[in-house]
């Protein structure tokens, strides 16, 4: 159980990057390694309960979410990537890590008032999870760039899959595969959107969508 808290841990700890980091390229190998360190999780879990369904579902992650979705990622916004960094904030970047740290202790309070019987994994795991989805869905609002904005979303729904793997470890693998598709579909029309979105605009940034009004 110790490698799974680890792990998590790892998990939270990567998911600040997506606060701080200001290189486009950075966001997205750190939403890989996020995957990765989450296919871990399931991966130890299923060396200590034997469960088959965590061992699908943590080779099912890392390969579709830790690799392919970050190629698909890199291909569809190689303009937006190349050299870029993100220059503009809708919340400044102090402001942004006292807000992320806020939301990691609401992350841990929110744990301990949710009914749960434990399974598998420590109430302390339940609450990195709830973090790591508030911080994720908090990157997508707080990040001005359209790659960032994604990167985030795709950060918060790995926490959603690491509250399920808290909660019901058993279905793990139904859940996965419902969503594998749709962030699959999900990620190509948003890479088609923010390179058709460079092409008009020169630019990733949200706040230029304005430019497109005719």
């Amino acid at each position: 159980m110790l490698a799974e808290v680890i792990l998590a841990a790892l998990i939270l700890l990567v998911t600040f990057a997506f606060i701080v980091t200001r290189q486009l390229r950075a966001a997205v190998s750190a939403y890989a390694v996020q995957s990765w360190l989450l296919g871990g999780v399931a991966i130890a879990l299923f060396a200590d309960s034997g469960l088959m369904e965590l061992l699908l579902f943590g080779l099912l992650t890392i390969a579709v979410k830790g690799v392919i979705v970050p190629q698909i990622l890199r291909r569809r916004t190689a303009l937006g990537l190349a050299g870029r960094r993100e220059t503009a904030y809708y919340v400044r970047f102090p402001t942004a890590l006292l807000m992320g740290a806020a939301l990691t202790l609401t992350g841990f309070i929110a744990a301990t008032r949710i009914p749960y019987t434990h399974q598998l994994l420590p109430e302390s795991v339940l609450g990195i999870a709830l973090a790591v989805l508030l911080l994720g869905l908090f990157t997508t609002t707080a990040r001005r760039d359209a790659i960032l904005q994604v990167a985030g979303l795709l950060a918060a729904e790995n926490g959603l899959l690491l509250v399920g793997l808290v909660l019901a470890p058993d279905l793990s693998l139904l859940i996965e595969f419902a969503i594998v598709l749709d962030i699959l579909i999900a990620v190509l029309v948003m890479g088609f959107l923010v390179a058709r979105m460079h092409q008009e605009v020169a630019s990733t940034d949200t706040s230029e969508l304005t430019r497109l009004r005719g």
